[in-house]
């Protein structure tokens, strides 16, 4: 299946919840859910250590401590989602083949597979 719309070529596509049929949904492993949150606050405390060196005298200890600390937690989570991605993979194809009814959300044109 290509996952275009077949109107607009555009790949901003989703799929529409179909009546009387339960929502199917991707298995998401718990290592991504670790891992996104993780990202952003890493980015958050890389952020307050620059704006802290440039406007004052230095990111303190427990910000540089700290960042540390949620880059360990990035490195474990990114290393445990690598070995999760393959079952995430075959998850997420078997959802996107399950969906048989389609729309774009570039110009709203609905299809069914």
């Amino acid at each position: 299946m290509q996952y275009r719309c077949p109107q607009c070529q555009s790949p901003k596509i989703m799929p529409i919840a179909q009546a009387g049929q339960p929502a199917a949904r991707p298995v998401v492993p718990k290592s991504l859910v670790f891992l996104i949150p993780a990202i952003f606050v890493l980015l958050l405390l890389v952020i307050i250590s620059i704006a802290m060196w440039l406007f004052g005298n230095g990111a303190g200890s427990t910000i540089q401590t700290a960042t540390v600390v949620v880059f360990i937690i990035c490195v474990i989570a990114g290393f445990l989602f690598y070995r999760d991605l393959p079952d995430f993979k075959i998850s997420m194809q078997a959802f996107m083949q399950s969906q048989k009814k389609w729309k774009c959300r570039d110009c709203n044109h609905e299809w069914e597979v």
